[in-house]
């Protein structure tokens, strides 16, 4: 009876004294009165929190709830302005009855007398909170200045305001005399007006902006404000020389251009204006970009030298172009052009060489470098940037494109023949294994209405169309339909030569047997070429769920497939997978790797693969490697070096080597056995390790 007792009194005795501390923790915190926390505006200019916008709101932020009307009774504001009150949680939001005047001088502050749920009064007035509000929107400045003289036909011209703008009332009440055409973007308060073409040269312009023109608030400008400038004519400059300057293992079958800014009057250029040390022959003339760059700029801008005969290999040639060349406009070189290059030693046969694209001499070429990355230099000197590249397995030739024009040369250089008539587009080279013929696929140059597959022999004659089933474009016609106009793109060889893979841009994908036209096909959106099996029992592909690839429009040249085309919708980058599909299936199969693996590169019972990420497909992603080819499965990382993400791979002749191409430029080679990588190229992008 008495251990109960004294337990139960202890129990009774442990509760009165957590009950007096509850007690006295509630009576603490009921006496304290409420703060003013902060009192701010809700609109004000971005720079500065006390200088307000007419149509501002003010907010007074209490420590703890209030009594509402204690807290409406004790705002105060000076000058005196009506308005309403509304509340979230412990802020009190008052809202002037009508715009505030403009620059005009405020005090706002929170009187003694607010009292909180629990009763305590507020004994002292809070600090007070100063602002004013903005004067009329005004031009503060432009560039050019009032009254300048020597303006740059491009522009860009700038206004500043004061405060922000209703743009589009700024832009419908502007008027540019004489009339231009200018392109409105903004920053801010900052207005920039940029020429679509070129400002008429030496004329005087004067801008106006109406007083229709209205601050974000809709405060109309107090005046119409005017200025004027007179235009200059900006020299004639170049943009870029072929081979660039200090460039090293130049092809010794360049030809030498330079690139100008604007079309050239060809009255002004003079035979005699470039000369070379060591002396070199040959031609000068006055040429539009050809290629793919020629359906973008059809303007005579550039000046090419032709040399008669080959460049001396290992040598340093001095250039001078010395004219007084002028463009259309009238526009004088203001003087000399001097500048050099190396050439490199030519290659008999491209065999144990690494090859890959680079823009180090200017334009992207064709380079080709030892295992080890020594020895580099130029193949193709072609003045239309490659974009993709096909060489012959026996090392003898190569195919370079542009996304419109093919180009067939001898690995030394020799030999070099434009294969596409100028009324079609051809892309996408490919060579057989026995290096006897090559594919491409072909269009249509303005309609855009894809061709099909084509082969040409190894010397780039007999042209024919590869025979596909009609039932691969839903008719009787192996061309594809009207309907989709579809191009047939990146066709690939089979390793034993027998089967020839590509993708269609409407969501298929098809492998046709050489011989006898079996046709394998499957609905499958592919964003780049098939990768064949070793054995050649199937196809790996990058490919996305949605929506077929856009089209691009007739009469330009087609982009590289890939995570970064264009022609893929932003949204399908996150569904990125690798899928396989066997000769002779009726369906692809999706391989069981990470989300956003793409890429494949296919070794000897190995795979590679990248997993980039979906939100910056140019910025690569993490290399991987799977020890199965057949039956996929995420094993490895490698390359995990901290550096710039990987953009492709492909395995070199030794299985345990990858060669790599980083995001931003970079050629590296892997070791798959420790992961581990050695840069062999500082540029550079597409490498592959040829037998």
């Amino acid at each position: 009876m008495r251990p109960v007792l004294v337990r139960s009194l202890a129990v009774l005795g442990i509760g009165l004294v957590a009950l007096i501390a509850i007690l006295y923790y509630a009576s603490t915190v009921d006496g304290r009165p409420p703060r003013v926390e902060r009192i701010g505006l809700t609109q004000h200019q971005p720079a500065d929190e006390h200088v307000a916008l007419t149509t501002t709101t003010v907010e007074v932020e209490f420590s703890e709830a209030v009594q509402e009307p204690t807290a409406q009774g004790a705002f105060r504001i000076d000058p005196q302005v009506a308005g309403e009150y509304a509340w979230s949680g412990t802020t009190m939001t008052f809202t002037p009855g009508a715009r505030l005047p403009l620059d005009t001088q405020f005090r706002v502050w929170v009187a003694a007398g607010v009292r909180d749920l629990a009763g305590n009064r507020m004994a002292e007035d809070a600090p007070a909170f100063a602002f004013a509000t903005v004067g009329p929107p005004a031009v503060t400045g432009t560039d050019p200045q009032d009254g300048a003289q020597e303006v740059s036909l491009e522009g860009p011209i700038v206004i500043t305001f004061s405060v922000l703008m209703d743009t589009a009332s700024v832009e419908q009440s502007l008027r540019v005399s004489p009339g231009a055409d200018l392109e409105a973007t903004w920053d801010a308060e900052r207005l920039t007006l940029t020429p679509t073409g070129q400002l008429a040269e030496g004329a005087r312009y004067t801008i106006t902006i109406g007083s229709g023109a209205r601050d974000s608030t809709g405060e109309p400008l107090a005046d119409a404000y005017r200025f004027s400038f007179r235009t200059t004519r900006s020299p004639l400059s170049p943009s870029l020389l072929m081979p660039a300057d200090d460039a090293d293992g130049v092809a010794v079958t360049t030809p030498l251009a330079i690139f100008f800014d604007r079309e050239i009057d060809p009255d002004t250029l003079p035979s005699g204006s470039l000369t070379i040390e060591p002396a070199v022959p040959g031609d000068l003339e006055l040429v539009a970009a050809p290629g793919a760059a020629g359906l973008r700029d059809g303007t005579r801008r550039i000046v090419r030298f032709l040399p008669s005969a080959p460049l001396q290999p290992s040598t340093t040639y001095q250039v001078t172009f010395d004219a007084s060349l002028a463009g259309t406009d009238g526009a004088q070189l203001p003087g000399p052009i001097a500048w050099s290059f190396t050439t490199g030693a030519p290659l008999s046969t491209l065999g144990n060489q690494v090859v890959f694209l680079s823009d180090r001499a200017g334009i992207s070429n064709l380079w080709a470098m030892n295992p080890d990355g020594s020895a580099q230099r130029q193949l193709s000197a072609e003045l239309s940037p490659v974009t993709s590249y096909a060489v012959a397995p026996d090392g003898r030739s190569y195919v370079v494109g542009d996304g419109a024009v093919l180009v067939l040369q001898e690995a030394n250089g020799s030999a070099r023949e434009v294969l596409t008539p100028p009324e079609l587009l051809e892309y996408d080279p490919a060579w057989a294994p026995d290096s006897s013929r090559f594919a491409f696929g072909r269009s249509d140059r303005a309609s855009g209405e894809g061709l099909g597959i084509w082969l040409r022999d190894a010397d780039g004659g007999n042209q024919r169309q590869v025979e596909l089933p009609p039932e691969l474009f839903g008719g009787a016609s192996p061309r594809p339909s009207s309907e989709a106009g579809a191009r047939l793109r990146e066709p690939r060889f089979s390793p034993d030569g027998a089967g020839l893979a590509f993708i269609d841009m409407t969501g298929r994908v098809g492998v046709v047997e050489l011989v006898g036209g079996r046709l394998t096909t499957a609905s499958i959106v592919a964003i780049g070429a098939p990768v064949w099996l070793r054995d050649s029992t199937g196809v790996l592909l990058t490919a996305v769920d949605g929506n077929p690839l856009a089209q691009p429009e007739p009469g330009q040249p087609l982009p590289d497939l890939g995570p970064e085309t264009p022609l893929l919708a932003g949204s399908q980058l996150a569904t990125l997978h690798i899928a396989r599909l066997d000769r002779g299936a009726q369906a692809t199969e999706r391989l069981d790797l990470p989300d956003g693996a793409s890429r494949p590169a296919v070794g000897r019972d190995q795979l590679a693969f990248v997993v980039g990420d979906p939100s910056d497909a140019s910025a690569g992603g993490e290399l991987w490697l799977s020890l199965d080819a057949i039956d996929a499965a995420a094993d490895r990382l490698l390359l995990d070096d901290g550096g710039p993400g990987v953009a492709s791979a492909s395995f070199g002749i030794d299985t345990r080597s990858l060669l790599v191409g980083r995001s931003g430029g970079g050629i590296w080679v892997v070791d798959t056995i420790t992961g581990d990588g050695e840069e062999l190229a500082a540029d550079g992008w597409l490498p592959h390790w040829l037998p």
